[in-house]
């Protein structure tokens, strides 16, 4: 509909325009016209001699000037004297009469060409004067002109020509704004502009409250829009807006990773040291089925070990709690058998037997200086003579700072993968064994983790690094691929050797690490 107002206002336009335009050039030609009938009617001789001689030759002169005016088409010549006596005139009967009109003075008293509008015997009409003059003396003038419902009936002619092509146009014009408003709401779903207002602020405000980081990319990758979580993650600014997404990842092949079937969640992207996030995105395609971008939404891992960190402590308690209450009441139980039986000699031997068995609590107590680290050697070492292995923490061990690129939380992931890798390794008939030693120096943090378990095969130690790929019945496959990850995001290097068992020797450098 205000598309159809444009046009007609338009069109209007156009028409009014044109019309005085043309009003303006039919006057003009019509003056340049009236002016040369009237030139060369002043000029005629017959004229001149018939007002020279003065001969009574009216009718002869009206007769021969009333052929000039039917093929100039105009509606009157008018030949008159001095005195303003007609000479001719369409109607005979005005012959012998004066002129009428008042705008005839003019051309009798000073002898000039011009054009005026006045009402004569005709009617209302735009006339052209010119004097008719005879060796140097003026001897009278001549009127050429028009009526103005004659001018007026020309230019509606002319105007009724373009009639039908403003019509046609106006019509067209109608049947594109049709055409068009069509195809618009086909585009935004039959949506008003106001309805799309609304509905856009509704979808900034629910992506501003999401807790979750969501970006939007192009076909290219490069950044389009981001909410507010986005912004804390990645530290984006309004600066950021059309910059590559790998330029934000310590990885320079995120997008390529992005862009495969292959992942499509849970991929984890370490940002910046101590920071990780997990990926999960959406392509965007148009009609044509062509990729125009994807959207990308992401949580901080960091934050989410941390929870996840709190929520299995208590897990972690109950199984040292568990593990100890049922080492301590089998021990009471031997003690007092022992005793029951007499054998005071063994009793002591035990009792001093067992007190060794402390040293795992003072290795970790005195020389491993991260109680969160501190908190999950006890808690595997539990759970490990709960399942009947023997966990071996070297007395030799000493943590007293982090790799600067090593956070506790990564360094806890890290050997709770590979314990419990090798707790899934060996046998739990009292037989299994699984060592521990952390050691640390100016360079270097290194962890060893070896375990009597019957090894890992040839053909799949190349694979045991790949998301999803176990061997293990209900298990997910990421435990070696976060490690692989981790050490990598360390700039860390990581062995594995087999021989009779097991070992992973893990060395991740310092580079600055400060003080626990």
């Amino acid at each position: 509909f205000f598309v159809a107002i444009i046009i007609m206002f338009s069109v209007g336009s156009i028409i009014g325009l044109s019309y005085f335009q043309m009003e303006d050039i039919l006057n003009s030609q019509l003056e340049t016209r009236l002016f040369n009938i009237a030139y060369y009617t002043a000029e005629d001789k017959q004229v001149k001699d018939a007002l020279a001689e003065n001969n009574n030759q009216e009718l002869n002169l009206n007769e021969h000037i009333e052929k000039i005016r039917v093929k100039t088409n105009v509606d009157f010549i008018v030949v008159f004297d001095m005195n303003g006596i007609r000479l001719t005139h369409p109607n005979e009967e005005n012959i012998g009469k004066k002129f009428r009109g008042g705008d005839e003075i003019r051309v009798l008293t000073t002898g000039e060409e011009y054009i005026s509008k006045a009402v004569g015997t005709l009617g209302i009409s735009i006339r052209a004067f010119s004097p008719i003059f005879q060796d140097g003396q003026q001897i009278g003038a001549v009127s050429v002109g028009s009526t103005v419902n004659e001018i007026n009936k020309e230019k509606n002619e002319k105007m009724g020509q373009f009639i039908p092509f403003v019509i046609i146009g106006f019509l067209l014009g109608m049947y594109c704004a049709f055409v068009l408003s069509t195809i618009i709401k086909d585009e935004i779903l039959g949506l008003e502009p106001k309805e799309i207002t609304l509905m856009f602020k509704e979808k900034n405000a629910i992506l501003e409250n999401v807790k979750e980081g969501i970006i939007t990319l192009n076909e290219k990758g490069n950044l389009i829009q981001y909410n507010k979580e986005a912004a804390r993650i990645l530290r984006l600014t309004d600066m950021d807006i059309n910059r590559n997404i790998n330029e934000f990842f310590l990885e320079n092949d995120v997008f390529e990773l992005l862009g495969t079937d292959k992942l499509t969640e849970n991929l984890e992207v370490k940002i910046r040291p101590g920071v990780t996030i997990l990926c999960k995105y959406n392509v965007l395609k148009n009609d044509k089925n062509q990729v125009i971008g994807q959207v990308v939404n992401f949580r901080d891992l960091t934050e989410i070990k941390k929870m996840a960190e709190e929520l299995t402590g208590i897990k972690k308690m109950a199984w040292s709690l568990r593990a100890q209450n049922h080492e301590f009441m089998n021990k009471l139980h031997t003690i007092s058998g022992l005793i029951q039986l007499e054998e005071y000699g063994e009793a002591i031997k035990y009792i001093s037997k067992t007190a060794k068995r402390n040293e795992v609590t003072e290795v970790t107590t005195s020389k491993i200086k991260n109680a969160s680290i501190e908190a999950l050697l006890l808690a595997k070492y539990y759970k490990a003579e709960e399942l009947r292995i023997k966990l071996e923490i070297d007395n030799q061990s000493i943590l007293n700072k982090l790799p600067e690129l090593l956070s506790e939380e990564d360094l806890g992931s890290l050997l709770g993968n590979l314990i419990e890798n090798s707790f899934d390794a060996v046998n739990v008939d009292g037989t299994g064994k699984v060592f521990v030693k952390l050691s640390e120096n100016d360079e270097n943090l290194i962890i060893e983790i070896k375990d009597n378990g019957p090894g890992i095969p040839v053909e799949i130690r190349e694979k045991i690094y790949e998301p999803r790929f176990t061997t293990k019945l209900g298990q997910r496959g990421y435990g070696m691929s976060i490690v692989k990850s981790i050490v990598d995001n360390a700039n860390g290097e990581i062995i594995l050797s087999v021989d009779n068992g097991t070992s992973w020797y893990i060395k991740i450098p310092m580079q600055g690490g400060e003080n626990i």
